[in-house]
């Protein structure tokens, strides 16, 4: 090749690099990940943020505030050194620098000056270093009748059904358990019922006599598939 040609090579091959190098400095930057907002959550809702289920966040709480922790997957993710702290309040296990399920809390009784500084050290990097995304809320009491307020009838309510006297919001099924649903199970008890695949009102109730082995089974099915689905916002007193 004559030394024309391989300089016209270059020249060109010099103009597609400055191209690509124009093009990329005149693009926009891509916009920022939205940021995870959960709201308020109680701490049995809160265990299922504990970084196995691929779709949620590991999330981690001190002294009620809800900080998610993605950030940071190499600490808080499965198998990780402290995925123990996943899903979890951890003021109490953060102040005495333990990662023992016993310390998994937010009692701070007993705690020395040393160990308090040691927590508001810590509640100091989560707020630098992870985003607050909720707030921990107590588990709501409800008689029979206030549940019942959310059986979709009302529609600035939420849908709250209960079973064996632990309450769900069942908000985002409402295509299943709402108004116009193929369940009346809304604002309901609903353990006989599911263990018995039954959508009889007459079965929306608590007792379980006379149930069979695979009966339970399949009520302790139907459980298992709402704590993972549903938030948990309450108990059924009375």
């Amino acid at each position: 090749m004559s030394p024309l040609f391989l300089a016209l090579i270059a020249v060109a091959v010099l103009a597609v690099v400055f191209l690509f190098v124009l093009r990329a400095r005149s693009s926009p930057a891509p916009p920022a990940p939205e940021k995870y907002q959960l709201g308020d959550v109680t701490v049995e809702t809160l265990r299922l943020y504990n970084g196995y289920d691929w779709s949620k966040p590991p999330l981690v709480a001190v002294k009620g505030k809800v900080y998610d922790v993605s950030n940071k997957y190499e600490l808080y993710g499965p198998g990780k050194p402290k995925n123990a702290y996943a899903g979890r309040e951890v003021a109490r296990a953060l102040a005495l620098d333990s990662l023992e399920e016993k310390d998994l809390g937010a009692d701070l009784e007993g705690l020395t000056p040393e160990q308090l500084q040691r927590l508001e050290e810590a509640v100091a990097e989560f707020e630098r270093t992870h985003d607050h995304v909720g707030q921990v809320v107590p588990l709501r009491e409800f008689t029979a009748a206030q549940l019942g307020l959310h059986d979709g009838s009302d529609p600035s309510l939420p849908l709250y059904l209960s079973i064996k006297g632990v309450v769900y919001d069942i908000t985002k099924g409402k295509q299943y358990y709402g108004p116009d649903g193929i369940y009346p199970f809304a604002g309901k008890e609903v353990a006989r019922a599911f263990a018995l695949f039954s959508t009889e009102l007459s079965d929306c109730n608590d007792n379980l006599e006379g149930l069979s082995y695979a009966e339970m089974d399949n009520l302790r099915d139907w459980i298992g598939k709402f704590n993972y689905k549903y938030p948990i916002v309450g108990k059924l007193v009375g």
